[in-house]
Order: structure tokens, then C-alpha cells, then sequence
């Protein structure tokens, strides 16, 4: 990109008609001519009392302070799920590295098209479509588990209303289908629904409606499926459990009514039509794949997010998964077998779902969706760090407009999220390098651009292997958490047997991570785990895991293929938690009977006709990768959703469960968005992640006593801005801590200036020294000017 020049990239609304609108309308004047667009009246809501219709829950009480400390571990992602976020990242790390960006506006209009294609299979990168959502409300049973115990329930409508001094809990007397169907999908004036929110935030560009049935009722007490005694990372897969008696407590009642399993398959064939993993790699993904598109168990309770209630720590915890995944491949519909839980005999199968408690409000259910529409968590897993309540994907689930509504809005997505979703309206430049940007409000589209990204010099990390096997280098498959990397090519095999054998090397987490040999007969639609030996004893029926002892020989018989052509891949795959320095191959073979090779590849001469997703070949022992990186620059104001963050912030700053609310500052936020990493626990490496706001202040703020004030706080004030912030006065156990107002910080320097303090080491952030200099001009109510230069020598 010439210097100073700005590319501005800009995102048209695709609803069923798929009508282009001509460029520079104004977004909501786009949505109305339409026909889906934002009702004016939704955005009015945010500055009008909170409609009763829907009220959720609050979150848990924390004596100490306001931090999310109720936050469940999440599930780690289905493989299916692993797959998909690692194809996106792959394909959007394209657009942080700038010029290769280019290459996947493939659209005439210069947009980012709707999918990629990354090695030989294709991901939806823009949400661009009208959905369906098929909400269930579940009620507990009177059985017991002799293994969980537990007491009998809950029923429905059993939470107890709120204590005279509970100003966050949300409540009402009788939470009926209907107030279901208000919460997530109206579009009356004033509604906080789920619905409301995500056109907002896509600008009218994705939408969504769906049905709430009646509460059915569960076998088994919430013990039974809530329970915390299991030895899986994050939520117990009882939890599955939840979902299939729910689903098949629905359908009995569906056939009680004297409905035919034909009538209720009509129905459920409408929550059927988008291929979220495009199942036949075809790159089609608006197509049935038959599981339901978007399923949502309501159960009756609080869930522990919120503390769990009179159930504690039998309740189920917010989450959203893949229900059975682990039977992939011999469970689920005909000709797409990934697991799951069938709808009656509907022949439509339950998989990816959502769930959340009776009283999870528009909040938490949005942030739940999020995940179903592959956005990660943004709070750290461990500690804290200083996303807090700038997005939705971390503590903005639980934003309100004051006493006892806490949790019943949620507040704006941060623009990285955006980005994955196809729903960002930015601008770019280069850093370094000397460029005037205005900026719309970050919240919803604008005549001006919702962002600035400003590419960065990718950063570079080196990774001590084994000396190759042979000649000077091998193929290395990278390192990192959330991995599913693969290196595949495609192989004619003659009549008669033939075998693959390489020399491994691997340094994975034991029984977490795994390498892997797999092969596809239908064109790399699905693949298939190969049995074989590692030094003559057999490999596990998982993979290869755990730390080889120098080079291992790898032996994997390929006599079942004979005749046929294969994809053959090699795959390794971490979890998010501890990983090793990954997997090497070298003096790779295909044999065939007689000892005929017909590959022989020692990573010697360029791709040789493999396919990488993030492996590469190593210069001798050394393993290397570049990491893209990029500043999101946005304009936080206190418009649509975003005046949630001058109503909803909150500090249990007394004892028991009264809240006192204060505002979170505006401005210009400046993000570090860094591929080098895959999450946000800051507490592993402090003042670096994946997405982290850069705090303008990053002083420590500390009570009388020189104890420290909660991190949710410490973050309240880290836009930069021209203007002074506000007084703001905190409490902990009652005892006050008065913020004064403090004089603007309109500029950011990633040379001269500090982000990071190490009395705070899970907030600040270390930023690049990249010589860019960035000045606020002017802010106005909705806009805001900004000057990029080259930092002072």
C-alpha cells in the first residue's frame, strides 16, 4: 500500500433479495430499503427505561471486587469446531499482514468475500444471512444419580425474588414462553433482545428469528447433568446429557399433541439450511447438513455463572458446545456423521448448541451466540486481563442500565470480533507511515469507517528442534495452543500393498495433544485416523502423544487404499492449555509392493506437492514462523449499545449483594491484535495476547491502604481522548477510593510511550516498537480525527 495512502474497505448488506445498495449510504437508510432493517427504535432503547419484557439474571456476587470470577473453564472446542477457528485464522491473518490482504478481496467491490478457500478446504469468513433459532426451555426432574445426588428440580419460575439490598439480581414472577420469545427475538420499540442486538452490531447485515417452546421437563434432577465431579477440562460432558433429554423431551410432547414425526421434521427442516463446516467441502455452505442450525436449551435455575442458586454446584454452567462429538463418525445423520443426539425420528440430529439459565438475559445469551458463531473468549481462562467490559466476548454480557437490570443488555462487540464475523467497516494503513483517518462510531456503520487497522511488522519466533534426520531440513507442523495444522497431498496407489514411513519427532502435551496420519477416500471430505507402529510397538488409537525420544521410525500400511487415489495428511493438534514444540517429519516414503517408492521427500525441494496449513520446512534445527500483527484504532461513544458502558459497569464495592455502577470512559481505544498468540491469559505472558486494548493510563489505582482496585476498574479510563475524564468515586467493603478527573492523553507512541506496569502485569500491554505515532485531532459526539506519523527519532 503506497504510503499514506488508505484503503477503505466497506461491507453491503445481503439479506434474501441480495441487493447491493450503492456505496456511502448511510447504514441504517441501506437497512430500511431492504426491507431487514434496524428499527430506529432499537437504538432508542439504550437511552429509554429498560423494557420488562425480558429480564435476565446478574452476575455473581464477589465480595473482593467486580472480576469474573464464577467464569467457568471453557469446554475445549469439538475438533470440527478446532478446525474451523484455525481455517478463519489462517485466512484473516492475511489481513493483518496487510499486503497479502488483497488477495482475498476477490468481490468486485473490493470487499472481503464471504469464504475462502485455505489449502484444499474452504471457510465462511462474513455472517451474512438470515438465521434460524430453535430455543428449548427445560425444567428438571425428580430422579436422582446415585453417583451426583442433588436435590429434586428446580421447576420453572422457582428463583426467589431478590433481597431488599440486591440491586443487580433480575427478576419477575413468571418467566413463560412468551418472555422468551420477547427476549430473543422481538423488534417491538424497546425490546432488549438478542435479535436487536446482532443486527445492530452487523450493521442489518445478519439477522435472525426462530421459536421458544413450551418448558418441557427432564428426567433427572439438574445434579444430574449440572454436576462439577467429572475429570474432563471445563464443563462434564453430562452436560450432553442435558441436551439429549431435552431435545427428546420436546419431541414426546410434539407426538403427544398428535403431530407426525413428518409434521415436526417439516418444522425442524427450517432450523436446517446453513452447513456450518461445509460437510461435503464444497464451499457451499448455505445448504442443510442435518443437524439444526442453532440450538438453545433454556433450563430452568440459575446457572453457576451466576452462583447456581439454591443448586450451587450442581448447576450448569453457561457454555456453548458440540454435544457427543466424541462419536464422530458412527453417530449422526446419514452421510455426515459428527456426533450428536437425534431429534426423535426426525432424522435431524442435535450438535453445536448453547445453554444458559432461567434468568440469563440478552447478555449472557449473546455472548453464548457469539461462540456459536465461532468468536472465542476474550477474558483470560487464569487472572485477568484488560479486555473487561470493552467487548462482549469477555464481561460486556453483563451490562444494564442501572438497579436490577444488570445482565439484560448486552454491550458492543470489540472490532476484531467484527472482523471474523465479516461485519467491520474499516479503513487501513501502514505503520509508520504518515495518514489522516476520520472515524464513525465503532458500535454500528456510519458514512465513516467503524475502524482504523494499522499493519504492523509481523513478529518472529524461533523454535529449537531436533537436528533433521537427514540433509538440512524437515518439515515442522509450528507450535502453539488451538492447533489443527496439516500437511496433505494426494497419492495414486497401484494394486497390491503399500506403506507410508517416515522418521518422527515429536513434543506434544501428554494424552492433550496429538499427531496424527490420516487419510480421505472422498476428496478430503472426511478424514480417517491410519493405525500403524512407532518403532515397532503400535500407535495409540488417538495419535502419537506425550515426547519422543530422539527420531522414531513411523510405519502406517496404506493396503486398504490400494488401487484408488487418497489425500494423505499429516495432522497435529493441541488443546488450549500447556503445548510442546510440536511435530517433525522427515525422509518421508510411500513404498509399494516390491519396494517400488513412489514418493520419497526429506523436505529437501520445496513443497514437492504437499499442501501446508501452518507447517513449513525448518533450516536445519531451527523451526521459524511470522506472526502478522496489527493496531485496531475504533471510536468509543456513548451511542447504540455503546452508552451501556456509561449505565452498566459495576463494583461490589459493599457487603452482600449490593452493587454500586460507574461510567467507562470515551474515546479513541487503540487494540494489539498479535497472531503470535492464540488467547488472552495474560497471567502465562504478561502485557501480551491475542486482542488487548491498550490502556492510556496504565497506572496503578490503589486505595488508601495501597491495595490495588479490581481489574474491571483499572480499565475504566483507557481510551485515549482530548478531554478530561470523570470524577469517578469506588468502593471496596464499603471504604472509598476517589478517582479525580484527569486531564486527556490524546496521543499514542509505541516507542516513546508505556502501556504496561508491572505492578499490574495481567493488564498493561507491551506494545511493538514500530515507530508509529498516533494523534487525536478533534472528537465530536460521533466522530473522532486521527493523525498517524512516524515517532520522533
Amino acid at each position: 500500500m503506497p504510503s499514506g495512502q488508505l484503503s477503505h474497505v466497506k461491507y453491503y448488506l445481503r439479506f434474501e433479495s441480495r441487493t447491493e445498495l450503492p456505496e456511502r449510504s448511510p447504514p441504517l437508510r441501506r437497512l430500511l430499503a431492504t426491507g431487514a432493517a434496524i428499527s430506529l427504535a432499537a437504538l432508542a432503547l439504550l437511552s429509554s427505561p429498560a423494557a420488562a419484557a425480558a429480564p435476565p439474571a446478574a452476575p455473581p456476587p464477589t465480595a473482593a471486587g467486580d472480576t469474573r470470577d464464577r467464569e467457568a473453564v471453557a469446554p475445549p472446542p469439538a475438533p470440527l469446531e478446532l478446525q474451523r477457528q484455525a481455517l478463519r485464522r489462517q485466512a484473516l491473518e492475511e489481513v493483518a499482514a496487510g499486503g497479502a490482504a488483497a488477495g482475498l478481496r476477490a468481490e468486485a467491490d473490493g470487499t472481503l468475500p464471504r469464504t475462502a478457500k485455505v489449502g484444499k478446504q474452504y471457510v465462511e469468513l462474513a455472517q451474512e444471512r438470515k438465521d434460524k433459532v430453535f430455543v428449548i426451555l427445560a425444567e428438571f426432574g425428580d430422579r436422582t444419580d446415585p453417583r451426583f445426588g442433588g436435590t429434586p428440580g428446580p421447576l420453572h419460575n422457582t428463583i426467589g425474588k431478590p433481597a431488599a439490598d440486591d440491586n443487580h439480581t433480575l427478576w419477575h414472577r413468571d418467566f413463560d414462553r412468551a418472555s422468551y420469545q420477547r427476549q430473543f427475538f422481538s423488534t417491538d420499540p424497546g425490546s432488549a433482545s438478542m435479535r436487536a442486538y446482532y443486527r445492530i452490531q452487523s450493521s442489518g447485515r445478519y439477522d435472525m428469528d426462530g421459536t421458544v417452546t413450551d418448558w418441557v421437563k427432564l428426567p433427572y434432577n439438574e445434579a444430574r447433568y449440572g454436576t462439577d465431579n467429572c475429570t474432563e477440562s471445563g464443563q462434564c460432558r453430562t452436560n450432553w446429557d442435558m441436551i439429549r433429554d431435552a431435545t427428546a423431551a420436546w419431541y414426546d410432547a410434539e407426538r403427544a399433541k398428535g403431530r407426525t414425526p413428518e409434521q415436526i421434521r417439516a418444522q425442524l427442516a427450517e432450523y436446517d439450511v446453513w452447513d456450518r463446516y461445509d460437510a461435503d467441502h464444497d464451499g457451499n455452505f448455505d445448504e442443510p447438513d442435518g443437524y439444526l442450525d442453532h440450538l438453545v436449551v433454556v433450563h430452568a435455575g440459575k446457572d453457576q455463572t451466576w452462583g447456581g442458586g439454591a443448586q450451587g454446584k450442581d448447576a450448569v454452567w453457561a457454555h456453548r458446545w458440540f454435544a457427543y462429538w466424541n462419536q464422530a463418525g458412527t453417530a449422526g445423520p446419514e452421510g455426515n456423521k459428527a456426533g450428536g443426539t437425534p431429534v426423535g425420528d426426525t432424522g435431524i440430529w442435535a450438535g453445536d448448541y448453547l445453554t444458559g439459565g432461567e434468568n440469563s438475559g440478552a447478555g449472557l445469551f449473546s455472548h453464548e451466540f457469539g461462540h456459536d458463531l465461532g468468536l472465542p473468549d476474550l477474558y483470560s481462562s487464569d487472572g485477568d486481563n484488560s479486555v473487561n467490559f470493552w467487548s462482549l466476548m469477555s464481561s460486556a454480557s453483563y451490562l444494564g442500565k442501572g438497579p436490577n437490570t444488570t445482565g439484560q443488555f448486552p454491550g458492543d462487540l470489540d472490532p476484531w470480533s467484527k472482523l471474523q464475523l465479516g461485519w467491520l467497516e474499516y479503513t487501513e494503513a501502514d505503520a509508520g507511515r504518515r495518514t489522516r483517518a476520520v472515524l464513525g462510531v465503532s458500535g454500528y456503520n456510519t458514512a465513516d469507517p467503524q475502524a482504523l487497522l494499522v499493519h504492523l511488522p509481523p513478529s518472529v519466533t524461533r523454535t529449537e528442534l531436533a537436528d533433521p534426520y537427514e540433509g538440512a531440513s524437515q518439515w515442522w507442523s509450528g507450535t502453539g495452543d488451538f492447533m489443527d495444522n496439516t500437511l496433505t497431498r494426494t497419492v495414486d496407489l497401484p494394486a497390491g500393498p503399500a506403506v507410508f514411513s517416515s522418521r518422527v519427532w515429536y513434543d506434544t502435551e501428554q494424552d492433550f495433544d496429538f499427531v496424527t496420519v490420516e487419510a480421505s477416500t472422498d476428496g478430503g471430505r472426511t478424514f480417517t485416523a491410519l493405525p500403524g507402529s512407532v518403532n515397532g510397538a503400535p500407535v495409540p488409537a488417538k495419535g502419537l502423544s506425550g515426547t519422543s525420544a530422539g527420531w522414531a521410525e513411523l510405519t502406517v500400511p496404506l493396503d486398504r487404499f490400494a488401487g484408488t487415489s487418497v489425500q494423505l495428511r499429516l495432522r497435529v493438534t493441541s488443546d488450549g492449555n500447556t503445548h510442546g514444540r510440536g511435530a517433525a517429519f522427515d525422509d518421508l516414503r510411500i513404498t509399494a509392493d516390491g519396494g517400488r517408492e513412489l514418493l520419497r521427500d526429506g523436505a529437501e525441494q520445496g513443497a514437492n506437492g504437499w499442501t501446508a496449513l501452518k507447517w513449513s520446512r525448518t533450516e536445519g534445527r531451527t523451526g521459524s514462523e511470522q506472526h502478522p500483527r496489527a493496531y485496531f484504532v475504533e471510536n468509543r461513544r456513548y451511542t447504540g449499545y455503546g452508552s451501556l458502558l456509561k449505565t452498566g459497569p459495576y463494583n461490589f464495592g459493599f457487603t452482600g449483594d449490593k452493587v454500586e455502577f460507574y461510567p467507562y470512559q470515551q474515546g479513541v481505544l487503540v487494540w494489539l491484535w498479535d497472531t503470535a498468540y492464540s488467547d488472552n491469559t495474560t497471567k502465562a505472558h504478561p502485557g501480551a495476547g491475542l486482542l488487548l486494548p491498550v490502556d492510556s493510563r496504565p497506572q496503578a489505582l490503589r486505595f488508601a491502604d495501597g491495595s490495588l482496585l479490581n481489574a474491571r476498574a483499572q480499565t475504566f479510563d483507557a481510551p485515549f481522548s482530548t478531554r478530561p475524564t470523570d470524577r469517578v468515586t469506588l468502593h471496596r467493603a464499603g471504604v472509598p477510593l476517589v478517582i479525580p478527573s484527569r486531564a486527556g492523553v490524546p496521543d499514542f507512541d509505541d516507542r516513546h510511550g508505556t502501556y504496561w506496569n508491572a505492578d499490574l502485569p495481567q493488564l498493561g500491554v507491551k506494545v511493538p516498537d514500530t515507530g508509529t505515532h498516533l494523534q487525536i485531532l478533534k472528537e465530536t459526539a460521533d466522530r473522532a480525527t486521527i493523525q498517524l506519523t512516524p515517532s520522533a527519532p
